[in-house]
């Protein structure tokens, strides 16, 4: 158990939780729909349409990965990730988008972002990729959590979404 969630057995080179928690962030119904058939089986997912449903979810559930659109209502993936980054900096988020190369590839993780997914969007690629960035959002909370331990001893609990003051 990591984290209080149940381990999965993946092969015999690592493990990966069980039933990962998706946030995904997306104002177009047919994507969103794509997205939801491809994740159906392997994790829990959760929607958001815009911001402010971003900014909700991020206040009320602990989630393993955030897949992000390119641009929805109102909104851009820079915006997103900026509030993740405020909210939740350990949270990995995957952009997607119908269209980019090599330059918003480049410019999409130097902003800090995990990955950036195009089309053609298939389970056997998207389903390592979430492996990954689950992998990666446990290995960064456990990281976090000793390193607040040694800061300050007393401090035993950890709570995942949080910005420390």
């Amino acid at each position: 158990m990591v984290g209080g969630k149940d381990l999965e057995p993946i092969g015999r080179r690592c493990f990966v939780l069980s039933d990962p928690k998706v946030l995904l962030l997306s104002s177009d119904e047919s994507e969103t729909h794509e997205w939801e058939e491809m994740f159906r089986e392997h994790a829990t997912l959760r929607i958001a349409r815009n911001l402010d449903e971003l900014q909700s979810n991020l206040e009320g559930d602990v989630y393993d990965v955030l897949f992000c659109g390119w641009s929805f209502h109102m909104g851009t993936w820079h915006d997103a990730l900026g509030q993740v980054r405020l909210r939740c900096p350990d949270l990995p988020v995957v952009i997607f988008s119908r269209t980019g190369g090599e330059q918003e590839w480049v410019k999409v993780l130097a902003a800090g972002a995990f990955d950036l997914l195009i089309p053609p969007y298939q389970k056997q690629t998207m389903i390592p990729i979430l492996e990954q960035a689950v992998a990666s959002c446990e290995a960064r909370r456990i990281h976090g959590a000793a390193s607040r331990r040694r800061a300050n001893p007393k401090c035993l609990a950890l709570k995942q979404c949080s910005i420390e003051t």
